[in-house]
C-alpha cells in the first residue's frame, strides 16, 4: 500500500447532506411512543397526518443518502460499503411503521393505531441491528488503520449491544436509548470528517 490518503469529498457532502436531513425529520415532531395509550396515539397522528408523512418521507431520502455515503466508502473498505447499504435498508423500518400508523389513525377507532404503534420499537430494533453492523464492521477494518476511530465505532457497537440486553431483560432502557443514536451520529459525522481528510490506507495483508 502506498502512504497516501484516500479523499472523497463526494462522499463527505453525502454524509452531510444525510445528517443534516435526519437531524431536520426527527427534530421537526415529536411521536407518540409505544406506551401511549391507542386513544392518544390515534388522536395525535390524525391531527398531524400530513406533516408526520412528509416526515417520514424526508426521512427516507435521508436514507438514500446514507446509502449513497456508503456505497462511496467502498474505496476505504468494500465490507463496510456493504455493511452501510444494509444499514440504509434497516432505517426504512421506523418510517414504514409511522406511515403505516398515520393512515390508519381514527380517534372514533383507535385500536389499529395503537397496534401498529407497539410495533414501533420491534422497527427499532431493527434499525438497531443495522448500527451495530455496521458500526462492528468500522470497528474491525478501518479501524485497525485509525485507532480512534476503531474505538468510536467500538463504543457505539457496545452501546446497541447494552441496549438490546436491557430491552431482552424487561429492564428500561434509559439513557441508551438517546445515547445509542447520538453515538451513531457521532460516528457518521467522523466518517464524513475522515472522507473531506482522507482514510488512511489500509494496512497491507
Amino acid at each position: 500500500m502506498t502512504a497516501a490518503r484516500i479523499v472523497d469529498r463526494t462522499a463527505g457532502w453525502l454524509g452531510v447532506a444525510f445528517l443534516l436531513t435526519l437531524l431536520a425529520s426527527e427534530a421537526a415532531l415529536a411521536l407518540p411512543d409505544e406506551h401511549a395509550s391507542a386513544s392518544k396515539v390515534a388522536t395525535f397522528y390524525a391531527a398531524h397526518r400530513a406533516v408526520i408523512i412528509v416526515l417520514q418521507l424526508v426521512g427516507f431520502v435521508g436514507a438514500v443518502l446514507l446509502a449513497l455515503f456508503a456505497w462511496r466508502l467502498r474505496a476505504a473498505d468494500r465490507r463496510v460499503a456493504v455493511a452501510g447499504l444494509i444499514l440504509a435498508v434497516t432505517a426504512l423500518a421506523p418510517g414504514l411503521v409511522t406511515i403505516v400508523v398515520a393512515l390508519v389513525a381514527d380517534p372514533a377507532r383507535p385500536d389499529a393505531a395503537g397496534t401498529y404503534n407497539r410495533w414501533e420499537p420491534r422497527a427499532d430494533d431493527l434499525l438497531f441491528v443495522g448500527v451495530t453492523l455496521f458500526a462492528g464492521t468500522v470497528a474491525v477494518l478501518p479501524g485497525r488503520s485509525s485507532r480512534w476511530l476503531g474505538v468510536l465505532a467500538a463504543a457505539v457497537a457496545l452501546c446497541c449491544v447494552l441496549r438490546f440486553a436491557l430491552e431482552a431483560l424487561g429492564r428500561p432502557r434509559g439513557v441508551l436509548d438517546s445515547l445509542a443514536p447520538f453515538a451513531f451520529l457521532i460516528l457518521i459525522g467522523a466518517l464524513v470528517w475522515l472522507s473531506f481528510r482522507g482514510f488512511p490506507p489500509r494496512p497491507s495483508g
